[in-house]
């Protein structure tokens, strides 16, 4: 309800900005953005989880407590805590993403408190659900309101049709979505907004004279410093470049360096409360910084969660960059020298390649610097039809869900192994194919069959443009068993025959056909219920395409389909029994099984529809000039119906 409440509203407000006159922040662009965004929102993940719990326990533990003494918060997450030296539960995280979840921790407290005054059933205690949802939904939001501003910084720069596909870029087709949605319990999203916060304050005070940008600078650099400490190699950045533009810098660089050693030396108290004299040493050893051996080219390039490897869209940002150089030289040089700095900090953890990481997630907060070269590279790319970049984002962000879903479900690898480009290619067209079969019938039939014919090919009928199928039952191929519904066993073998047996009433198959053309359906099957004469049945889309009663042993079975009761694209053959063995006897125990198929052919008859089915040995009156058609070598019989 309160989603179709955001999204009703998110309408009206789109539909007000188009009829508006004059200039609206809200325009149709960004109203496309908030669209994504309430697409999303439901499916952020409303729990903790990963290093969630240390997070959370420190602001609850502030909020609830009036504390540092973490025992009963984890007791109350069932969270295995981390032990000091001492052997006391401690945290190894910092401070800053919990007091960004702060705000909306009150929130769901008050929102607690209120309803439990009202009657309702929820506990006020900080672990229930509502406090839980409440943090991973503050975590979306600060990565949205982070997108929202980089857009907003990009248009001052290009027009907002460049400034949208680079939001979107940057946002749906790196590891940004994972995190804002499937793992918001981690800093990542709060890394992104206070990162890009701190960028854009520093692009605004290199272009004005306000000492203010520089005060807001270095909030957002305090913040930064304390929610992830390796996105501190951002604090280098404006100093440098301070230097090198030789500006009276001590006033600027007393409101800079203020605020970020009064964060820095709260950490530090907190630190020193959980982990004593020993914290420095007790930090670098919990979050595996080795110091050794830099791992730089791996960080960037391996299958193992490689920067560009995992994410290509992240390769137009080093090459936007280069091209920034003919806008500010100085400030190409100086997001380069961010971002290689990022890379080699993070390239000296023991785990390089960030453990369960989907891409390198421990680069995320440089986002804001992606956005510029990315922008950088879309605008240049403007010359030409900007719908092809377009596509090309589309690709790269379909690319990218589907890659997010091979890792959660470890199709391919656990998600900490590297993932090579031949079985990623061969899960993602997996993936795109289930995708496919949920749009059948939800997308023009010709649109599907030509998305089908390109992704699979695979079709049950053998007409000139399709490849020709048998659908073998009990053996068939991991391309074919989704075609087998409801109503049969699992899959048996007996000598050298494969077939599963029905399963009550009815047995579904959902095959795709390309050529609606008449056709015959062949069923070779063997009866496993003789206590009585049965009778089976064929529609086809719901038309009746004919019954024969069945004969002991097996036999192939035809049924006649005229076009009409095909269509391009899957269609639904259901096989139903007059009988089965619990319905004929109350007291039967065992498989209620009334049929064993061995397998299932169409064969294409031209000009012939509307017979009814039989067994193929029931005599020349009904069936003649059968002929036999080599192709490719096992002969294909091909039944022609002719009047008597």
């Amino acid at each position: 309800m309160l989603t179709g409440a955001l999204v009703a509203t998110a309408a009206g407000a789109l539909a007000a900005t188009l009829l508006r006159r004059g200039d609206s922040w809200l325009d149709g662009w960004r109203c496309a953005i908030v669209f994504f965004a309430l697409w999303h929102f439901p499916n952020v993940y409303p729990a903790l989880g990963g290093d969630g719990p240390e997070y959370y326990a420190l602001a609850r533990s502030l909020l609830l407590d009036a504390d540092l003494d973490l025992a009963n918060d984890f007791e109350g997450l069932n969270y295995r805590a981390v032990r000091s030296e001492t052997g006391d539960p401690t945290s190894r995280v910092q401070i800053g993403v919990g007091l960004f979840w702060l705000p909306f921790l009150v929130l769901a407290h008050l929102g607690a408190v209120l309803a439990g005054a009202m009657g309702a059933s929820v506990a006020a205690d900080g672990f229930s659900a509502v406090y839980q949802s409440a943090v991973t939904s503050a975590t979306f939001l600060y990565g949205l309101a982070a997108l929202f501003l980089i857009e907003g910084a990009l248009r001052r720069y290009y027009r907002p049709a460049v400034a949208f596909l680079t939001v979107l870029g940057i946002w749906l087709a790196t590891p940004l979505e994972f995190y804002l949605v499937a793992n918001p319990f981690m800093s990542h999203g709060v890394s992104v907004f206070v990162t890009t916060v701190f960028v854009l304050a520093w692009l605004r005070a290199r272009s004005s004279l306000d000492p203010g940008w520089w005060m807001l600078m270095g909030v957002a650099g305090g913040f930064m410093s304390v929610v992830r400490a390796q996105d501190s190699v951002l604090l280098a950045l404006p100093l440098v470049d301070l230097a090198v533009s030789r500006k009276s810098w001590i006033p600027r660089l007393a409101l800079y360096a203020a605020p970020i050693a009064l964060f820095g030396l709260s950490q530090i108290v907190a630190w020193y409360a959980h982990l004593g004299t020993g914290f420095a040493r007790s930090i670098v050893e919990m979050n595996l910084v080795s110091g050794t051996e830099p791992h730089i080219v791996e960080v960037l390039f391996s299958p193992r969660h490689g920067l560009f490897t995992w994410t290509p869209l992240y390769l137009a940002a080093p090459i936007g960059w280069v091209l920034w150089s003919r806008r500010d030289l100085r400030l190409a040089g100086l997001l380069i020298a961010g971002f290689a700095l990022a890379v080699y900090v993070n390239s000296l953890f023991e785990d390089w390649w960030g453990s369960d990481s989907f891409g390198q997630r421990r680069l995320l907060g440089m986002t804001a610097l992606f956005a510029l070269g990315v922008g950088e590279t879309v605008d240049f790319l403007r010359r030409h039809p900007l719908f092809l970049v377009g596509a090309l984002v589309a690709a790269l962000t379909i690319w990218n869900r589907h890659f997010a879903y091979i890792y959660n479900s470890e199709l391919v690898a656990r998600k900490d192994s590297p993932v090579n480009l031949e079985e990623l290619t061969a899960a993602q067209v997996d993936v795109a194919y289930r995708t496919l079969l949920r749009w059948d019938g939800k997308i023009p039939s010709g649109l599907w069959v030509l998305l089908y014919d390109n992704l699979k090919g695979i079709w049950l009928d053998d007409g000139p443009r399709s490849r020709g199928y048998r659908i073998d039952l009990g053996a068939e191929s991991p391309e074919v068993s989704s075609w087998v519904g409801e109503g049969w066993f699992p899959p048996e073998r007996e000598s050298q025959t494969a077939f599963r047996r029905s399963r009550g009433r009815r047995s579904f198959l959902r095959v795709p056909i390309r050529s609606p053309l008449d056709s015959h359906v062949v069923v070779r099957l063997r009866p496993e219920f003789t206590e009585e004469p049965v009778t089976i049945k064929l529609r086809v889309n719901g038309n009746p395409s004919g019954a024969a009663e069945l004969s002991p042993g097996w036999k192939e079975y035809v049924f006649s389909v005229p076009a009409g009761s095909l269509q391009a694209g899957f269609n639904g053959f259901l096989l139903s029994y007059s009988t089965t063995p619990r319905l004929a006897n109350p007291d039967f125990h065992g498989k209620n099984a009334v049929v064993a198929v061995d397998w299932i052919e169409l064969r294409r008859i031209p000009g012939v529809s509307g017979e009814t089915g039989c067994t193929l040995d029931c005599g020349p009156s009904t069936y003649a000039g059968l002929a036999a058609v080599e192709r490719g070598g096992p002969v294909v019989r091909i039944w022609r119906l002719q009047p008597r």
